[in-house]
């Protein structure tokens, strides 16, 4: 009798064991990280993503102490995919309102102001109205904050390219007059992938406040998770100011 009731405690206690392992395994999530490849805030570089916005989000990750892998895609894509799957985090994200709802934010990476890059002869200024831009072919990336900023104010003539750097090309071929940049990525792209920009200039600030990019998560993602991001985030960035960083905040 002694015998059994031994045997019987040891398959509760195995039991239980393996009951926990299995909650153990549900517990775990691998939260798919996408981005593009937008120099100089993240990009690859020997088949790596890397660049500070890359920096952050890794730091943030490690510190919440969980499980990740980061795929590079276009913008179109890792935006739809942010947009209908859980567990998506997505950055550098712009914080607009149309999208105020449609995300899960976590913190901010940094704040840019655009402007519409053209020809230095050109007539186009700050007096230019938005009604008179009209005439001139933009190219944009495709669901991009200034994407969806032209279209909803009535711009037509626009060409979409997956990346950004693919407008310079599209200037050089006389295919587009006009695309948005902020300064520190134009100035980046024109030395790292030695395009002539010497014919080129900010000739409008977009009537946008200054975008400010985000982490985020999609919206289908468990509020526990996205709480333990942000928790991650808020240590992250206290170390950061600690140490009074000079890096993106």
């Amino acid at each position: 009798m002694r015998c059994f009731s031994m045997v019987f405690l040891l398959m509760l206690v195995s039991s239980a064991a393996c009951g926990n392992e299995q909650q153990d395994k549900q517990d775990v999530i691998n939260i798919k990280v996408v981005t593009e490849d937008t120099f100089p805030l993240q990009y690859l570089e020997n088949g790596k993503v890397t660049g500070p916005a890359t920096n952050l989000v890794e730091q943030v990750l490690l510190a919440a102490g969980v499980t990740y892998n980061i795929e590079v895609l276009p913008w179109a894509r890792a935006y739809q995919l942010a947009l209908t799957e859980p567990n998506i985090l997505i950055y550098s994200l712009a914080k607009t309102t149309a999208r105020l709802n449609a995300f899960k934010w976590v913190g901010k990476i940094t704040a840019l102001d655009y402007y519409l890059y053209g020809a230095v002869d050109s007539e186009i200024n700050l007096q230019t109205s938005l009604e008179d831009l009209k005439q001139y072919e933009i190219g944009t990336v495709r669901d991009s904050a200034v994407y969806q900023y032209l279209q909803v104010n009535g711009f037509n003539k626009l060409t979409t390219v997956v990346q950004g750097r693919q407008n310079f090309l599209l200037f050089e071929q006389n295919r587009i007059d006009l695309f948005p940049a902020n300064k520190s990525s134009f100035q980046a792209i024109c030395m790292q992938d030695a395009f002539n920009c010497h014919n080129l200039k900010p000739l409008y600030k977009l009537d946008i406040s200054s975008i400010e990019l985000y982490i985020a998560f999609s919206q289908l993602t468990d509020d526990v998770l996205v709480e333990k991001i942000r928790a991650g985030y808020t240590k992250v960035m206290k170390k950061r100011n600690n140490s009074h960083d000079i890096g993106i905040n």
